[in-house]
């Protein structure tokens, strides 16, 4: 794969969403009224977010998640998609429904993102994936495990299994609890544990979350654990060893929305390239501290892996 995976494509599996960014000195009080320093749009969603950075360092992405018809706001993120090369034609369009909202509060004066999502959308089913993806010229296959969609992934995740066995690479986010999310772990080549999966389940640092589940996934899989400020650990074969990646060392933090989808974005391009886990993760945490230097996902400059 390392030699194949120019000529070949990404497919993520998830959510696209409007990001509606309102930057503010400080966070407000409850019915306080005072000004913001900023407000824009850009597109949101974990697979949209991941999709737009891995994008940008050189892999080919396709994009299938749920929007709306006759909607402006479906059509905004579908053109800036457009825009940089992702392609779209998978997504699926719903009549009757409104477009993925998240409104964000960014503090100014530390970086932080407080998020309130809308969505009521109908979830990507078998079916939709079965009659929609062309998958012959696909290597990797990334699932944004959502609540309201763990089992209809499993299904995905099997039927890529039983067709495909190992030529499709797949890999899964686990990001928020659900009971049905632990049965997607040893369907996954590469398991992405969120932070706050891990402490819903009682894990409080990146090692303990590894060592309670890396068990659960099927060898060879790899296992990773993004923490934040700490940065990263994973685990995976030959030896079955926790790996440790430090995160990128930050004098001013100016946005950490969708850092986390930045690190995933950049661990895969490195595992895609061939690279070694120690480096992929590495590489993932310089990617992530290095858009929290900035404003949004579009880099002026991209960090190199070596």
């Amino acid at each position: 794969m390392a030699m194949e995976y120019q000529h070949k494509q990404v497919l993520l599996v998830g959510l696209a969403c409007l990001d509606i960014i309102t930057v503010c000195g400080h966070f407000p009080i409850e019915d306080e009224d005072f000004r913001a320093d900023d407000h824009y749009w850009q597109c949101g969603g974990n697979a949209c977010n991941s999709a737009v950075v891995l994008q940008q360092l050189g892999d080919q992405c396709n994009l299938m998640a749920c929007l709306s018809e006759n909607c402006p706001q479906s059509d905004y993120i579908l053109q800036k998609l457009t825009n940089i090369g992702i392609k779209s034609n998978w997504c699926i369009r719903h009549i009757g429904h409104k477009t993925p909202i998240s409104t964000v509060l960014i503090n100014k004066k530390n970086g932080s993102r407080t998020i309130m999502h809308y969505s009521w959308l109908p979830e990507i089913t078998l079916d939709n994936f079965q009659n929609r993806v062309q998958f012959d010229n696909l290597d990797w296959i990334h699932f944004e495990g959502r609540r309201k969609n763990m089992l209809e992934i499993g299904r995905m995740m099997d039927y890529i299994r039983l067709r495909y066995k190992d030529r499709i690479k797949i890999s899964v986010e686990l990001e928020k609890k659900d009971e049905n999310s632990l049965q997607l772990i040893p369907k996954a080549d590469v398991i992405f544990i969120g932070k706050d999966f891990a402490q819903a389940f009682g894990h409080d640092n990146a090692t303990d979350c590894l060592r309670a589940f890396y068990p659960l996934a099927q060898s060879p899989a790899i296992m990773i654990c993004p923490w934040g400020d700490y940065g990263a650990d994973g685990i995976g074969p030959p030896q079955s060893n926790i790996v440790h990646a430090d995160a990128l060392t930050l004098d001013v933090v100016v946005d950490t929305l969708a850092a986390g989808d930045t690190f995933l974005a950049g661990t895969i391009h490195s595992l895609r390239k061939g690279e070694s886990l120690l480096k992929s993760i590495s590489y993932g945490c310089k990617l992530a501290g290095t858009k929290c230097k900035q404003r949004g996902l579009m880099f002026e400059k991209i960090p190199t892996d070596h």
